[in-house]
């Protein structure tokens, strides 16, 4: 049954015309670690092609580590915030420690080769701070700089979120007061809604003691900013109760998705709204959302990214690249197809890999096509799979077909 059910499905990828090829990924950079610890081993991210369901890169290892002449004090990389700027460079900065005065920067054009990271100085050596925490970037087009925001302690203070500019990454303008709504606020993460020619904000607001997020509006990338905010997480929501931080904002299509860290209990969660000033609007995504794993993947930002711009084989659709030509194709099916649950036994595990088990348990069966099609969309664009097979009036093989394939799989798994 198996031989006739994937040579229909190989046929029908051959006489559908190509699908173009998804132009853009979205990407979280997070740090690992709890408090206060963590953020010493460095900066990870994780690959999606619909900005719900992550993948580790770069084979779950870090992509950035600061360099081991750096002190124990100011090593750390928590709180990553990565953009894609007009110049084609990944620009990144983060949290350099717990108590510091200076924030890292460093750049990349593939986020996996990286540049002499800095650690930049960014109060006046008369200003008394306690911490920089969570820097932001931002490209402002309209002003055609950066925009890096941050929180931190003046003079044993309130949390305010204070700002610095700069367009060349060597010149930084003097810190001002960001935002401030007379209680400690931190995390400030600032999108454009082009829609609605004006700027969000995501925000951990502590009123009243309460640790959740809030969103303010402003008609320009520096404000001025609403005060009066809706909850959108946290508690006071009615859609997540666990307290939260690290925001991040991210539009995909007409859809705004707000990523968080559910610190006190552990996972990395997801909203999603298409009217994001509506507090009622906004629905919890998170059990039907793959994140980064926790309770050790923490805050970080999430990000458009241009395939083009990305190492290929850091991402996580590399695996189905069966014959090494850095592309998912007819090729790869063919390779694919013929190897479907055939006995891999006595093979390495690369020999393996290479024939259909992407899971790396050994076998080639339904479980590696649910991979292999996953993979395809993330390359090829969302349903481009299923689109060839409908062009050839095909049923999808997951829904129909290859049951039978998934009940022999089940088979051999219960044995």
């Amino acid at each position: 049954m198996r031989a006739p059910v994937l040579a229909a499905v190989c046929c029908a990828l051959v006489s559908a015309s190509a699908a173009a090829a998804a132009e853009t990924g979205y990407v979280y950079a997070y740090f690992k670690g709890g408090w206060p610890a963590g953020g010493h081993s460095g900066v990870f991210l994780s690959y999606s092609a619909d900005g719900l369901h992550f993948d580790s890169m770069n084979g779950g290892e870090a992509v950035f580590v600061p360099p081991e002449v750096w002190s124990d004090a100011e090593d750390q990389t928590r709180d990553p915030s990565v953009v894609y700027g007009p110049d084609g460079l990944f620009h990144m900065v983060w949290t350099s420690g717990i108590e510091t005065r200076t924030i890292g920067y460093a750049s990349s054009p593939n986020l996996i080769d990286w540049s002499a990271p800095q650690l930049v100085e960014i109060w006046d050596p008369a200003t008394v701070v306690n911490h920089t925490w969570a820097p932001e970037i931002f490209y402002d087009a309209q002003q055609q700089h950066y925009q890096i925001v941050f929180a931190s302690d003046p003079d044993d203070g309130d949390h305010k979120q204070y700002v610095v500019t700069t367009s060349d990454f060597a010149a930084y303008s003097e810190p001002s007061v960001f935002y401030y709504n007379n209680a400690t606020v931190i995390d400030a993460m600032v999108a454009r809604d082009a829609a609605n020619d004006r700027y969000l904000m995501a925000i951990k607001d502590e009123q009243g003691g309460a640790k959740n997020i809030r969103l303010a509006t402003g008609p320009t990338a520096l404000g001025p900013w609403t005060t009066d905010n809706p909850i959108i997480v946290g508690p006071g929501s009615s859609i997540e109760g666990n307290v939260t931080e690290g925001p991040s904002l991210l539009q995909i299509g007409d859809t705004w998705y707000l990523y968080y860290d559910a610190y006190g209990a552990g996972y990395l969660g997801v909203a999603a709204s298409t009217d994001p000033t509506d507090p009622s609007s906004w629905v919890n995504l998170t059990e039907d959302s793959t994140m980064p794993e926790g309770p050790d993947a923490h805050h970080g930002t999430v990000f458009a990214a241009p395939l083009s711009a990305l190492v290929f084989d850091s991402l996580p659709f590399a695996r189905s690249d069966l014959n090494g030509d850095q592309a998912i194709d007819l090729a790869d099916w063919g390779l694919f197809s013929t190897h479907q649950l055939t006995d891999l036994t006595g093979l390495s595990p690369a020999e393996q890999a290479a024939r259909g088990d992407l899971n790396g348990d050994g076998r080639a069966d339904y479980f590696d096509f649910q991979l292999f099609k996953r993979d395809f969309d993330s390359l090829h664009g969302g349903g481009s799979f299923a689109a060839r097979l409908n062009a050839a009036a095909l049923p999808e093989p997951s829904a129909v077909a290859l049951a039978i394939v998934a009940w022999a799989a089940c088979c051999r798994r219960v044995r």
